[in-house]
This record gives C-alpha cells, sequence and structure tokens, in this order.
C-alpha cells in the first residue's frame, strides 16, 4: 500500500529530527553540568543550514527549488567559515543577497517556457472570496505547477483536468495555490518547502490529503473533509521550517 510507504516515510524524517533535537538538549545539558564546553561546538551551528539545502537540493524539482537549496548551503558553509576564522566578512553588509536571490527566483519563473503562454490575469478576481481582497492571480492550465516566493507573495490558481503535482517554495514569504478547479485522474505528489514562510493550499472536495511533509518548529495542517469515496489522492511531502502549511477543501 503507498498510503503505508508514505507513512514510514514520514517516521523516517521525525526520527532523524527527532535525533538531531537530542543531540542539541545533550549538548546543553552536558555544558549546564560542566562536563563539556558548548562553546567549541558553537561556530558550526550554521551547518543547520547546510543540512537543509543539501535536504532541499535533494528533493528540489524545479530551478527554483536548486537555486533556494543552493543558497542555503552556501550561507550556512559562509557563516561556518566565518566563526572558524577562516572567512572574514560583516553578515550585515550582505544582506542585499536576500534580495538578490528573490529577484533571481522572479526571472527564472519569468524565463520558463509557457510561463506566459497559457495564464490569463484578470483584474477583479479574490482569493478565497473575502471581500476587500481583490488580487491579481496568475492562472496556469499545465498538470504540474512550479511557484517560489522569497521575501514576497505568489498567489496561483490551475484549473488543470490531470493535475501531476508540482513543487512550492516559501522563504520569508507567502505562497497561496487554488486548486478547487482542477483534477487528478489518480494521484498527485506536490513538493513543498516553508522556511520562515506559509503556504496555503486549497483543494477540491473529491480529493484525499496524505500528508509525509515533515515540520520543524512550524506545522502542517490538513484541515480537509475526508471524502467518502478516495479515488483522488494528493500527496503533500516536503519540510517545514519555523513557518506553516494549511490544506484546506
Amino acid at each position: 500500500m503507498r498510503v503505508r510507504v508514505y507513512s514510514a516515510h514520514r517516521q523516517r524524517h521525525r526520527v532523524v529530527f527527532g535525533l538531531f533535537v537530542i543531540v542539541v538538549g545533550l549538548f546543553a545539558l552536558l555544558d549546564n553540568l560542566h562536563l563539556f564546553d558548548a562553546r567549541l561546538v558553537q561556530p558550526y551551528w550554521p551547518l543547520i543550514f547546510v543540512a537543509v539545502g543539501a535536504l532541499k537540493l535533494r528533493q528540489a524539482r524545479s530551478a527554483g527549488g536548486y537555486l533556494i537549496g543552493g543558497a542555503l548551503v552556501a550561507v550556512g558553509a559562509a557563516l561556518t567559515l566565518h566563526n572558524l576564522g577562516i572567512l572574514q566578512f560583516r553578515v550585515r553588509d550582505w544582506w542585499p543577497v536576500l534580495l538578490i536571490l528573490g529577484g533571481t527566483v522572479l526571472i527564472t519563473r519569468g524565463l520558463r517556457p509557457g510561463a506566459d503562454g497559457d495564464e490569463a490575469h484578470r483584474p477583479g478576481m479574490r482569493f478565497g472570496g473575502r471581500d476587500g481582497d481583490a488580487r491579481h492571480e496568475r492562472f496556469e492550465h499545465g498538470s504540474r505547477i512550479d511557484t517560489s516566493a522569497v521575501l514576497s507573495g505568489s498567489v496561483l490558481k490551475n484549473d488543470t483536468q490531470d493535475f501531476r503535482g508540482g513543487e512550492v517554495n516559501a522563504v520569508m514569504g507567502g505562497v497561496q495555490i487554488d486548486l478547487r478547479q482542477a483534477s487528478i485522474r489518480t494521484e498527485a505528489v506536490l513538493h513543498i518547502f516553508a522556511m520562515w514562510g506559509g503556504i496555503q493550499i486549497r483543494v477540491p472536495e473529491d480529493w484525499s490529503i496524505v500528508v509525509t511533509g515533515t515540520p520543524v518548529l512550524g506545522g502542517i495542517e490538513d484541515k480537509t473533509v475526508p471524502p467518502m469515496n478516495a479515488t483522488k489522492r494528493l500527496v503533500v511531502e516536503g519540510v517545514v521550517i519555523m513557518g506553516g502549511v494549511e490544506i484546506r477543501n
């Protein structure tokens, strides 16, 4: 059964992150008991970014995903070398790199073949139907979606009748995905990555949701009402770090 496979995959992620938390707690305890000097490992804390970036690169399916993963690895490595005194720079001088990264993600998405061919920007549409919240939405009809938000927001609506999944990234930004007019033949896999950001996904009422994502100091909420006959399945997998993902139908 695929559901069992997804459950085992999620459990492995939980075990890995659980072991990491235990190791951090153990170092802290030994330091408090004066049995170990935690300052010896303090310079290596940015390796967390390297680990997260490597995980993102492993799961990436698009140029934006590879770019975000590579950026996290580069930031973690640079900060580690800085803490060890090998590389000298002032962190406050490099914050515009975040803006450059965000702009690069936008350009990459804009130059993607077919990025505008099947989209229509319709003014006056309201995401979620709330009055006073009019926005220009991006409409797509392809079987896969690929959207990223870095220090920004993204609203995407897709109405394909053969949805197969895709990739959604949110780094210090927010992404809203509206799939209520879309359909799945049997199963689709959506890869998500949220770091200090949020992702909201809205799906049709006849879709069943399988969540295999791993939250770290964050959360993934499946607020959908399961259908009576689960013939269409959306698998949501990935990592959420100090952020949130919400799925509704």
